[in-house]
């Protein structure tokens, strides 16, 4: 199996340097699985475009390739540099990848651009033992490399892989080569969003896609009558000058659903950017939200499991009063990177008569014999202190966490310092990327030029700018991983940096 993903990893990659252009029609993409949980699309011949390859990297290119074949076919490796379609495989269309339900297949589609090339280039795999010698099908021609099957026709490659004899795969994969026009998943309008899309990479994926021995997690809050194929998400990503930009979009048709998603919706609300100036501009890291506690809380009791949690929990605490205090903007920071970094929590609140509740914690500590104590800060204020912090995940030796409300502000801390602390300078608010928080329901940004100064010991982290995370409504979401060097494309840059 690695010898055949080898084979084929190589093969893709060195096809990618010098593609033609086409706009031929072909049915290839009707060998897609109707059933199938993620299938992703990628135009290999705009990535490539964007990588810039040069000389020196189309020729490192081709020794991969050559070593891969153990130098006994240096002659096809160089018609394939000069023209991949020398390997019969046609990269200029978009390559697809799929994924069955539950991960147990998963499968690689190439439109055909020359049968009888490609199966000159399977006797040579076969020559060299890494692929049995290619048979009939019904309606395909076959072989295995590894833990793999390959199965082909005048329009079409097939590539799948799953667990056992991949024999077994043979007659599926010609089930699925015959497939007509509307038969398959090119037929289905989750198909018709990926064709319209016109970024590098673009993604339809369902829940379904879980394994089963995940799936209690994945679904858990989630109604119980829903099909898992029925919640999807549609993603794009776009390799740009400077920047690469991921936007995901929920899919369902699920009624129940669907009000879940406007309940999460009015529990939320635009954020203010309270918390901007509160932080200096070299922040580690930022999140934040504008919640309403009360609307929270009645969500949340909507799940029976959660509902219980609260009614039932060990913590003698009024988780009613402390979400409904909440209301306002959220915000979560890492000033600074360490080994042991500091985070602070923030949330705008109604009052502070919620932090009575804290009182019933006392109690029940003073049964731990001084392993874990609660103590008085000054008005509402504490210091819980734990004697083994990895007890509760918060690694080994002695732990603090200081929790109260100051200028109506509940703030929760493992270092004191951060309470209130005044910024000298410029604040995240002076930042690019701040003027784009205001009305977002969710924001967040990772400051990797911090990161880098902190860890110098990791110079590609250099390269990167900031990763920021926003959310203007409940079903859209939209990722942006901004470089240091905002003139050439992202994937320009990958490259060379693997050359140096």
């Amino acid at each position: 199996m690695k010898k055949t993903w080898k084979w084929m990893g190589g093969l893709a990659l060195g096809m990618t340097l010098m593609l033609a252009s086409c706009g031929e029609k072909n049915p290839y993409t009707n060998a897609l699985p109707k059933d199938a949980a993620t299938v992703v699309s990628l135009d290999v011949k705009e990535m490539a475009e964007k990588c810039a390859f040069d000389k020196q990297t189309q020729q490192s290119m081709a020794t991969v390739m050559k070593s891969s074949f153990k130098g006994k076919a240096d002659a096809l490796v160089d018609k394939i540099m000069e023209n991949p379609e020398e390997s019969g495989l046609r990269l200029t269309d978009r390559v697809y990848f799929f994924a069955m339900p539950q991960s147990e297949m998963g499968g690689l589609l190439v439109r055909m651009a020359d049968k009888d090339k490609l199966e000159k280039l399977m006797g040579l795999l076969q020559e060299q033992g890494q692929c049995e010698a290619p048979a009939d099908g019904d309606g395909c021609r076959w072989t295995v490399g590894g833990d793999a099957l390959m199965a082909w026709t005048e329009h079409a490659f097939l590539m799948l892989a799953a667990n056992g004899n991949p024999k077994d795969l043979q007659h599926q994969a010609s089930m699925w080569l015959r497939q007509k026009d509307g038969e398959g998943y090119s037929g289905t309008p989750d198909f018709g969003k990926l064709k319209k899309a016109d970024e590098d990479i673009a993604m339809v994926a369902s829940l379904n896609i879980m394994p089963k021995q995940y799936l209690s997690m994945a679904t858990m809050g989630l109604p119980a009558d829903l099909k898992l194929q029925d919640l999807k998400t549609f993603s794009t990503l776009d390799f740009q000058d400077g920047k690469a930009v991921l936007e995901v979009e929920m899919m369902t048709e699920n009624k129940v659903y669907k009000d879940l998603l406007k309940k999460q919706e009015e529990v939320t609300g635009p954020i203010k950017g309270s918390y901007l100036e509160t932080f200096p501009a070299n922040t580690v890291g930022w999140l934040s939200a504008h919640v309403d506690g009360a609307k929270a809380y009645e969500l949340l009791r909507e799940n029976p499991t959660v509902r219980q949690e609260l009614d039932n929990s060990m913590m003698p605490l009024d988780f009613e009063a402390i979400f409904k205090a909440v209301d306002g903007d959220v915000a979560l920071a890492m000033p600074e990177m360490s080994f042991s970094p500091g985070f602070i929590l923030y949330a705008d609140v109604k009052n502070s008569e919620f932090m009575r509740t804290f009182e019933d914690l006392k109690p029940m500590l003073a049964m731990t014999n001084g392993q874990m104590r609660l103590l008085d800060k000054g008005k509402d204020a504490y210091q819980f202190v734990a004697v083994d912090g990895s007890a509760l995940g918060m690694g080994r030796g002695p732990a603090s966490i200081w929790l109260g409300v100051k200028d109506k502000r509940f703030y929760l801390t493992n270092r004191e310092s951060l309470i209130g602390s005044e910024v000298k300078g410029q604040t995240l608010e002076d930042c690019s990327w701040a003027k784009d928080v205001k009305g977002k329901l969710f924001y967040m940004n990772v400051n990797f030029q911090a990161i880098a100064t902190a860890l110098p010991q990791l110079p590609y982290v250099g390269m990167l700018d900031y990763l920021t995370i926003e959310s203007e409504g409940t079903t859209k979401a939209r990722m942006v991983l901004q470089m240091k060097n905002k003139k050439d494309n992202v994937l320009k840059q990958l490259v060379g940096m693997m050359k140096n």
